[in-house]
C-alpha cells in the first residue's frame, strides 16, 4: 500500500467489489500497524492516520451510494 491518502474520485471509480477488498486489506493493514504500534517497532506512526482516513473515505462513498440509491427508489415510486 502506498503512504498516500485515497481521493474520493479514485474511489468512485472502482468497482464495488474492488472496494470491499481494498476495505478488507486496509482494515488488516491498520491491525498489523496497531500491533507493531504497541510493540514499539513501527517507524512511520504517521501510517496509522491515513490508513484511519482512507478506510473512512471508502465507508462514506460505499454510504452515499446506498443513500442514492434509496433515494431514485423512493423517487421512482
Amino acid at each position: 500500500m502506498s503512504n498516500k491518502p485515497l481521493k474520493a474520485k479514485e474511489i468512485r471509480s472502482m468497482s464495488a467489489e474492488e472496494r470491499i477488498n481494498l476495505l478488507n486489506e486496509l482494515r488488516k493493514e491498520l491491525i498489523r500497524l496497531y500491533s507493531q504500534a504497541r510493540a514499539g517497532i513501527l517507524t512511520n506512526t504517521a501510517r496509522i492516520r491515513i490508513i484511519r482516513k482512507n478506510i473512512a473515505r471508502i465507508l462514506t462513498v460505499i454510504n452515499e451510494e446506498k443513500h442514492i440509491g434509496k433515494t431514485i427508489e423512493t423517487q421512482q415510486k
